[in-house]
């Protein structure tokens, strides 16, 4: 069987890979291919830039690709010596309005889950992860709104067995998605990243890495179309 045709994408692709090292591109596949959009986060309000960079430096870490922001009333202001860098490999999905966010969710079809240290609802070991899930969490103080809560199909809860009402939201996070992840990557779930959006991410990851990527990219096309 002969080999498939490459398009110009994957033309453009192998292009700038040549750009950068082998030991980077290696890292760039294996990374996508332990990448999961079965669950994401939203992150409504957050205002510390501690718990903004650590938030995302736990879904980079822990494989997740999306992250959904509302910022209502706080803008969203990760520290980078936190963060490590790590926005630079997460989409980053921004919105105004929680309503905004929620049916960006919906349509795409996760299961809205709120994480509430104040209802019963799921834990760790019994919230069905069957379908993709969305964990939402709050503002450092005043949690998620009235909206948020509304929509939630259901509310997670991690243990806690000592005198302090709450972790940390960006320990929160963590602990929850650390257990959620185990628990996917262990189950015969369909749950990495399609082909087309490793190719899409991959040129992304190219064009974040090589200097000056689009002179580099406008003597490819002027290569490529003479």
């Amino acid at each position: 069987m002969g080999q498939l045709r490459m398009t110009a994408d994957d033309e453009l692709i192998e292009f700038l890979g040549r750009q950068i090292t082998d030991n980077k591109r290696e890292k760039i596949a294996a990374v996508l291919n332990e990448r999961t959009r079965h669950f994401t986060v939203l992150l409504e309000d957050i205002y510390q830039p501690h718990n903004a960079s650590a938030c995302l430096r736990s879904c980079d870490c822990l494989g997740l690709q999306d992250v959904h922001i509302v910022e209502r009333r706080n803008d969203y202001r990760p520290n980078n010596n936190v963060s490590m860098g790590s926005s630079k490999w997460l989409t980053l999905h921004h919105y105004h309005r929680p309503e905004s966010a929620i049916e960006t969710l919906k349509v795409k079809g996760y299961r809205l889950i709120a994480t509430s240290p104040n209802e019963d609802g799921y834990d760790l070991l019994n919230l069905p992860i069957d379908k993709p899930v969305a964990l939402l969490f709050g503002s450092e103080h005043k949690g998620l709104s009235d909206s948020a809560m509304a929509a939630a199909e259901g509310y997670l809860r991690i243990p806690m067995f000592g005198f302090t009402e709450s972790f940390n939201i960006s320990v929160t996070l963590a602990l929850a998605i650390s257990r959620l992840v185990e628990r996917l990557r262990e189950s015969a779930l369909d749950w990495k990243l399609k082909d087309e959006e490793k190719k899409e991410l991959t040129l992304r990851f190219y064009r974040s890495i090589v200097a000056r990527h689009e002179l580099l990219e406008q003597k490819f096309w002027e290569s490529r179309n003479r």
